[in-house]
């Protein structure tokens, strides 16, 4: 059950302190920020509970607290934030000395180059996290490629992916509440 009555309190310059009330004391917590796992199952056999998280002060996140009776339960996250750095995996080539991965974006005529590391030897499966930050703005389509290299410096073609990365809609500056219409009654209007 997703619990909307927590409050967020300045710690110092990079966490907060995090703090709600769950149903019982039996209840067992999960904490997302932007759809991250951030604690869980966290339970303190205390209905009032109160969590240190990773959230500087002037931050803009969406934070989900969800509490349930029984600890077998994890929640998935409501909101999850665009994936603007995937998991990158390949299977390890024997007589690669060398990976590169190549990148460019739907559009682009030319791509570039964006790892170029040593292979490390003994292992079956190579897994990084995309070496960078990809633009979704509108909706990108992204393709990659790996090339193993081997010592001659020729490279053989491994894997290659497409990936589409799209940004959630900008966060209003302003909330603007006034009066509405009738007695009792606002209007409510988020200004860009």
């Amino acid at each position: 059950m997703l619990n909307e009555g927590f409050r967020i309190t300045p710690r110092d310059d990079r966490n907060c302190d995090l703090s709600w009330a769950a149903p019982s004391a039996e209840s067992v917590s999960w904490v997302f920020i932007d759809g991250k796992h951030v604690l869980g199952p966290f339970c303190p056999d205390a209905v009032e509970r109160m969590v240190k998280v990773p959230l500087a002060a002037g931050d803009m996140a969406a934070v989900e607290v969800h509490d349930f009776p029984d600890g077998s339960v994890r929640p998935e996250p409501i909101h999850v934030a665009p994936n603007t750095r995937p998991a990158l995996a390949w299977n390890a080539v024997p007589d690669a000395v060398r990976y590169r991965i190549y990148h460019r974006r739907f559009g682009d005529a030319a791509e570039e180059i964006v790892y170029d590391r040593p292979a490390l030897q003994g292992i079956e499966r190579c897994e990084i996290s995309c070496p960078v930050e990809l633009d979704g703005k509108g909706g990108v389509w992204h393709f990659f490629r790996v090339e193993a290299v081997d010592e001659c410096g020729n490279e053989s073609a491994r894997q290659a992916w497409v990936y589409f990365v799209t940004d959630l809609p900008g966060v209003p500056a302003h909330l603007s509440v006034a009066d509405g219409a009738t007695p009792g009654t606002y209007t409510f209007a988020l200004e860009a």
